[in-house]
């Protein structure tokens, strides 16, 4: 065989090696881009069914939002009289439409989803507290002697019983005040707030076990793409060796350029790019982790109250306002637990910061400052609310001692002070506490209030 033969034999065996390596490479990087392109589009797919979780989220918490704001409304104007706060219940119902609008963005995401029912029985429930509210705004219409002729037409159709119209002026104003206070209003209230739960709970189903199909097959395809990637390096080392091993001495340079060539640092700055976006993604969460935590350091894990480390924060930040403290003891907490185990107790707990939560207004904090003991902190009231919270302490109490599923009956034991009663050198808290414990003292199931003539009073609730 001639040299000439010879090198051309070799030549032949380079280009069909060559030829058959970038073969295999091409098909190699087409599976790896597709790979990488069902990987985008299955990452789309979660971020958009992030997204539209989300928006949900937000719709349920509108129709929640909007059948608090009605009780507000209602609430404001029977106690207060403005007229500008039936204006706006209207404005709600008939031109915001927050709740309706709310319940039909949520029902264009999930169609007939089962997650809809809930959300349904929240608005059902809705609709029979506005009879109770229409009512009690017509019986304060009444009382506040208005003209019900400038007032919205919808309320100039609910009819007074001959009754509820002889009241004295006084009388229709505390009717009106008790029929927001009343059992089944209140247990109105909270199932609405429990059917907003069961529908919020199963919207995060629903989303964790889509997350969980998704990120299963975001896996498999970056697992795929891992060893894609390793072929891919094989076969291009294997190229460099055929090169290195039978191409002449001149192209040595050339080779030794391709090692430092800018081509890997563009693959890599790809990779770079896709481990930014994930590194983005983790800080995103990272974010989202430390507002949980936030949260989670000012709240109590169980009841989701404000803890004692909060209600200290709060009393500082109302030092120079006037206020009322309430301190909150369950009656015999300690039999409850020894009784029902500690589970049941923990129940108990709940279902307490719950009531107190519904029974006073949002811009009262409501703490749970240990065990069974709570506080409260009404915002810019003093001493001539004394009647509203002994109703809305009776009123609680009312709920409590029903007992509900598995949940026993219990009482509570209320100290109350006021800032604009405090003297010099006096301490809210201490004076709330001895109102506390003459309720104590005095058989307990009741609410005292700190000062009196002989020291805190005590009634039962």
């Amino acid at each position: 065989m001639t040299h000439k033969e010879n090198k051309r034999r070799y030549g032949l065996s380079l280009r069909a090696v060559v030829i058959i390596m970038f073969l295999i490479d091409i098909a190699i990087t087409g599976m790896l881009i597709v790979t990488m392109h069902k990987a985008i589009d299955q990452y789309d797919d979660v971020e958009q069914a992030t997204s539209d979780f989300l928006t949900c989220q937000n719709d349920v918490y509108k129709v929640r939002d909007a059948i608090l704001l009605l009780h507000n409304r209602t609430e404001n104007f029977v106690y207060s009289g403005n007229t500008q706060e039936i204006i706006l219940y209207f404005n709600e119902i008939q031109v915001q439409r927050n709740r309706d609008l709310g319940l039909e963005n949520v029902k264009r995401y999930l169609g007939d989803d089962q997650t809809l029912k809930h959300l349904n029985a929240a608005i059902e429930l809705s609709e029979r507290m506005m009879d109770t509210q229409l009512h009690a705004m017509r019986l304060a219409v009444e009382a506040y002697n208005l003209d019900i002729n400038k007032l919205p037409p919808a309320l100039r159709t609910v009819e007074l019983t001959p009754d509820e119209l002889a009241l004295t002026k006084d009388d229709q104003l505390d009717t009106a005040r008790s029929l927001l206070f009343s059992k089944n209003y209140l247990v109105m209230k909270e199932q609405v707030d429990v059917r907003i739960d069961l529908c919020k709970n199963q919207l995060v189903a629903a989303m964790n076990a889509q997350h969980s199909v998704s990120s299963s097959r975001l896996k498999e395809l970056l697992s795929n793409q891992r060893y894609f990637l390793v072929i891919l390096t094989v076969a291009l080392f294997l190229v460099m060796i055929f090169v290195l091993a039978l191409v002449v001495n001149p192209l040595y340079r050339l080779i030794s350029d391709i090692r430092n060539n800018s081509l890997i640092k563009t693959r890599g700055s790809s990779e770079i790019r896709f481990l930014t976006e994930t590194y983005n993604h983790m800080m995103d969460n990272m974010e989202r982790t430390n507002s949980r935590l936030s949260y989670e350091a000012a709240h109590d894990s169980l009841t989701g109250l404000y803890n004692r480390s909060s209600y200290e924060e709060l009393r500082e930040q109302s030092k120079d306002r006037n206020i009322a403290l309430l301190v909150v003891d369950i009656d015999f907490f300690k039999d409850v637990n020894d009784t029902y185990g500690h589970t049941i107790g923990d129940e108990v707990l709940i279902r307490v910061a719950r009531v107190l939560s519904d029974s006073f207004r949002d811009a009262d904090k409501v703490c749970r400052i240990g065990g069974d003991e709570f506080c409260i902190i009404m915002m810019d009231v003093t001493s001539e609310i004394t009647e509203v919270i002994r109703r809305k302490i009776a009123s609680a109490a009312e709920i409590l001692k029903t007992p509900k599923n598995e949940i026993p009956p219990v009482t509570l034991s209320v100290g109350v002070a006021f800032s604009d009663q405090l003297k010099e050198g006096e301490n809210l808290f201490k004076n709330a506490d001895k109102a506390l414990y003459s309720v104590k003292e005095n058989g307990r199931n009741g609410c005292g209030f700190y000062p009196s003539s002989g020291g805190a009073i005590q009634e039962s609730v």
